[in-house]
Parts: structure tokens; C-alpha cells; sequence
């Protein structure tokens, strides 16, 4: 495949933030040809951060990816804590945590010393562009929703916001076409499709758990085995329970129907307030490293199977519908986010 033309106005990308999307960006954006800021917390630790972008561009250029050289890399990239540094660029993506306040805080600072012409854009999973942009203000702005690990899924949400004009609509386009990545774009009312069909499917989850027809982990057997690679509530422990949380307060806040989401978030909530966020604090769902001895299936495994694969299939289409995708689009974001390849009959339900 050749490589996608540079797009003719975004030479200089800032990201914001130092997680795993933040992060996740930022080492996939270093092998295009932009200069690149990277704006990371107060918190962080500059020095460590610096040494692993090095040590990861050099393993990249020495095994012969990208065009640039290490040293090249090295100069078009800016590590700091400092936003102010964000003044001149021509594209900016933040990648912070799910804080709606937090979010909106940062934007109002950017929007007071970054030139006028570029483009603010949120990596955000849950929170619609609407919500971040400030009353009156006329800042491009727009969803840039990239899936984790970012090297390998090839899928972005791009949801325009109040702002985007039709010339930021196709600048954004060709910004998506120069770095190679499918992209589905949304309005605001259908945004993040992806996330609300797995939430329908983890919300279900949980509630055949809390039922006491099978374990957390009987669950994420089941689902490995008949549905995706990974579980539902590993899943969550691998994201981090405090993000899981706020997303999932995010999304239903919108759904005239939330109380349905309200005691899997009253449980994500608990374990958030205990401490317990998963992976990074080695205990959420589970304890890690995980030792748990792998149990009997649930007594009714395949009851439970097939009614989860009837929500699967009624959610997708449910959100497909409302979406006004095309088929193929449907299916090329399913199989990319979740990871999984539609049989050919599969294919035929969402075409119908």
C-alpha cells in the first residue's frame, strides 16, 4: 500500500496526555511527518517518559520502520508539561481522563493563547463535542475518537461538532486519510456506536451475573469462547474501573431508559471508591496477577450464550440503524473494535 498523501495544512500536532490513548497517539503519529508536542501532567515524570520515547523510536527506526531517522524523530518532538507550548500548532488531540470538568477546563485555557485556525479535537469515549466547547465560542472542534492500542486498530469515531465547518470537516478527513485509518463519521446524537453496543452487552452481563447464574469469571469464559477475545470484566480492569465508570455515567445520562445501567454503575462506583480500579491498582474485578483456577461452565451456558448473542445482534442493529452507516461500514467498525471476523451469515443480518 503506498503511503497517504501529508495533508496540505496539518504540519504540527499537539496531544494531551500521558495514558495509554495519550501515549498511544503519540508513538503512533511519530512515524508521519509532523512535528509533534506531547503535553503531559503536572504530575509526570518528564525524564522516564522522554527515555521510553526514545528507547521506542529507535527500536523502530533500527528495525527499519517510518522514513525519518531516530535523531530526526528526537527533533520534531516536544516532551513537556507545559500547554502553552500547544500555541502554534495546527491540529491538537486531548487525551485525558473521562472528567467532564476537567475536559472543559483545560479547553477554556487552550482557547486563550493557541492561534485561532487550529483545530481542538477530543480523543474522549463517552463525552460529545457539544459538551466541551464553551458558549459562544467559534473554535473548531471536533470528536477524534481513536480505539486502543492505536498501532493496531485501524478505526477512528470522527464527530463533528457545533463548529465544524465544512472546510474542518474535509481538512479533518484528510488529516485520517494521510495517517491511514478507516473512520466512520457520526453525529453527535449516535456518537461512540461502538462503545454503546458493548455497553448493552456488558450491562446484560452483569446482570446474569448479579443473578447468581454464573461467575464473573464463568462469564468471561462464556464470552471468550463464543464471542470476542477478551471478557467483559476483564475488559474493564484492563481499561481501568474509574474510566469504566465515568463513561458509563456519560453515556446513560443520555439514554431516556438509564436506570438500566444503574446498578452496574453503582458496582463500578464501589469499587472505584474502595480503591480497586482494576489492573493498574492489580485488584478490580479480579485480583492480579490472576490465579484463579478456571471453574465448571455455568449451568446453563448455552441459554446464557444464546441470549447474549440475541442482545448482540439486536444492539448492532439497533445502532446501525440509527446511525445511517452503510452496512460495510457497520461491519468493518464491529470487526475492527471488537476484534473479530463476521461469518458470512452474520454479514447477511446486518445487510438486511
Amino acid at each position: 500500500m503506498s503511503t497517504p498523501r501529508q495533508s496540505s495544512s496539518i504540519r504540527k500536532v499537539g496531544i494531551i496526555g500521558e495514558g495509554k490513548m495519550g501515549s498511544g497517539i503519540l508513538y503512533f503519529l511519530s512515524g508521519f511527518n509532523f512535528e509533534i508536542v506531547w503535553v503531559c501532567s503536572a504530575e509526570a515524570d518528564l525524564e522516564k517518559l522522554l527515555r521510553q520515547f526514545e528507547k521506542r523510536i529507535k527500536r523502530t527506526t533500527e528495525g527499519g520502520a517510518g522514513n525519518m531517522s531516530h535523531q530526526d524523530l528526537l527533533l520534531r518532538t516536544i516532551i513537556t508539561k507545559d500547554p502553552r507550548t500547544l500555541y502554534n500548532c495546527d491540529l491538537i488531540i486531548e487525551a485525558i481522563p473521562e472528567v467532564l470538568a476537567m475536559k472543559q477546563e483545560l479547553f477554556l485555557l487552550l482557547d486563550t493563547f493557541v492561534q485561532p485556525g487550529c483545530i481542538f479535537t477530543s480523543n474522549s469515549s463517552s463525552i460529545k463535542p457539544s459538551d466541551l466547547v464553551k458558549a459562544g465560542s467559534t473554535r473548531p472542534f471536533a470528536g477524534l475518537h481513536f480505539f486502543y492500542p492505536v498501532s493496531l486498530k485501524n478505526m477512528v469515531e470522527f464527530t463533528p461538532g457545533p463548529n465544524t465547518s465544512p472546510a474542518v470537516h474535509q481538512e479533518i478527513e484528510s488529516f485520517l486519510h494521510t495517517i491511514g485509518r478507516s473512520f466512520i463519521t457520526l453525529d453527535e446524537k449516535n456518537s461512540f456506536i461502538l462503545n454503546k453496543i458493548f455497553l448493552e452487552f456488558q450491562n446484560e452481563a452483569f446482570r446474569i451475573v448479579q443473578d447468581d447464574e454464573c461467575t464473573f469469571s464463568q462469564m468471561d469464559r462464556l464470552v471468550k469462547k463464543n464471542f470476542f477475545p477478551f471478557g467483559v470484566f476483564d475488559f474493564c480492569d484492563s481499561v481501568g474501573l474509574d474510566t469504566m465508570a465515568n463513561s458509563v455515567r456519560n453515556y446513560s445520562r443520555d439514554y431516556p431508559d438509564r436506570e438500566r445501567f444503574e446498578r452496574f454503575l453503582a458496582f463500578l462506583d464501589k469499587l472505584v471508591a474502595a480503591g480497586k480500579l482494576g489492573v493498574k491498582t492489580r485488584e478490580g474485578f479480579y485480583q492480579y496477577p490472576v490465579t484463579e483456577a478456571p471453574g465448571p461452565d455455568p449451568a446453563h451456558a448455552s441459554e446464557i450464550e444464546e441470549y447474549l448473542r440475541q442482545t448482540w445482534f439486536e444492539t448492532c442493529k439497533k445502532f446501525a440503524v440509527q446511525s445511517s452507516l452503510s452496512p460495510n461500514q457497520v461491519i468493518h467498525a464491529i470487526e475492527e473494535y471488537f476484534g473479530i471476523e463476521l461469518s458470512p451469515l452474520e454479514r447477511l443480518l446486518f445487510e438486511d
